[in-house]
């Protein structure tokens, strides 16, 4: 993969992030509501939060994911999001 097309990604979500100021209020409203469950499938998640896309939800997911702020594993056809603090 080239070098420029890279970038371009890169810069394709800094204007994502842009347009969008409110995921760091998705971020957090997704750490809450895996405090209150420690784990919780992505479809429950998804339809707690009806005022979000899909889109947003799993953007979020996937960069809280990155970051080890969640733990995210799919088990059979289902992903699951784990708090950091839950113990196995």
């Amino acid at each position: 993969m080239p070098i420029s097309s890279l970038l371009e990604s890169a810069q394709d979500v800094q204007s994502l992030l842009r347009e969008h100021p409110d995921t760091d209020v998705l971020d957090a409203t997704i750490l809450d509501h895996l405090s209150e469950q420690t784990v919780i499938s992505l479809d429950s998640l998804i339809s707690l939060m009806p005022q979000y896309t899909w889109n947003q939800i799993f953007y979020s997911v996937d960069q809280l994911a990155r970051r080890k702020k969640i733990v995210l594993r799919r088990h059979r056809f289902e992903y699951m999001l784990f708090s950091n603090h839950f113990v196995a």
